[in-house]
């Protein structure tokens, strides 16, 4: 049985990753210079349930971003936690006489971290060489830790007030560990990556931003990879916004989870390899902070 966990242990895995992001901004700010634009972004989610069912939910997003004119710099760091409570209840006794225990178990069910940095120089008015690397950590998709580098061309389609619209293609290398190692996989590969980047006003205090990536293995092309981010965001005022979020990734050669074997008598056999799921969906809501 799983010791009950405290729900402050979800929020004390996230108030570091939020401070961060805030102090990088207040650090940025000190450094402004009169030629170069900062624009910081916060976000904060937060879904609690109790009684007959408790879980908890905490997502934080952090965005920094410099202008200095014909060079662009992007920092993105944040994730998703959720912890779910089960109540099992147990009755000694008759029908008519008995005594009633209750047991909860706290576990993680789902966490995914992140962390971001890109830097773009333009060399043209529509084009611009950029260099990218990330680092991702999403447990419950098989992955221990994933970092990616990428360098590339990035071509801007559109740009005016109403919408905009970017294309980019890179070089990467991918170094990625799994939680159950796949010995038919090799953790370390160059490949391929195509990004589009949409992003239109919708009203004068909404907009929608389409965000879509795909990853190939050139050295393995049946490891394939999307991740495709559709966020509608509704301004409240100057500086809060509310922002909905879909987040569809797909993974055409998953990575494979250990699975409890036994034989037809019931009998425990060890452990097998299989398969995660290809499609992960991520659904928020959250309050943007605009600085």
């Amino acid at each position: 049985m799983l010791r009950r966990t405290n729900r402050s242990v979800v929020l004390r895995a996230f108030i570091p990753l939020f401070v961060m992001g805030l102090v990088a901004d207040a650090g940025a700010a000190q450094e402004e210079e009169e030629d170069s634009t900062w624009t910081k972004a916060s976000e904060l989610s937060f879904v609690q349930t109790g009684g007959n069912a408790e879980s908890a939910t905490l997502g934080v997003a952090n965005l920094l971003s410099g202008d200095w004119g014909s060079t662009l710099l992007k920092i993105e760091l944040g994730g998703i936690r959720t912890s779910t409570t089960a109540t099992t209840r147990l009755a000694v006794g008759s029908s008519d006489a008995f005594q009633l225990t209750e047991t909860s178990d706290s576990r993680v069910s789902a966490e995914n971290y992140y962390a971001r940095v890109r830097a773009d120089r333009e060399i043209s008015d529509r084009s611009a060489l950029f260099v990218k690397a990330g680092w991702l950590r999403n447990t419950f998709a098989g992955i221990d830790a994933r970092y990616v580098g990428v360098a590339g061309l990035s071509n801007q389609w559109i740009d005016s007030d109403v919408q905009k619209l970017a294309t980019a293609y890179g070089v990467t290398y991918t170094k990625q560990d799994d939680v159950v190692p796949n010995p038919a996989v090799a953790g370390n590969f160059l490949g391929v990556q195509v990004s589009v980047d949409y992003w239109r006003q919708l009203t004068d205090n909404s907009e929608w931003i389409s965000a879509l990536v795909l990853d190939e293995n050139a050295d393995r092309t049946e490891d394939f990879r999307a991740d495709w981010v559709n966020s509608l965001a509704v301004a409240m005022s100057d500086n809060l916004a509310l922002k909905t979020t879909l987040q569809v990734l797909f993974d055409n050669e998953p990575s494979l989870v250990g699975v409890p074997l036994e034989s037809a008598a019931g009998a425990p056999l060890g452990t097998v390899s299989v398969p995660l799921d290809q499609f992960d969906r991520v659904f928020t809501v959250a309050l943007v902070i605009n600085f």
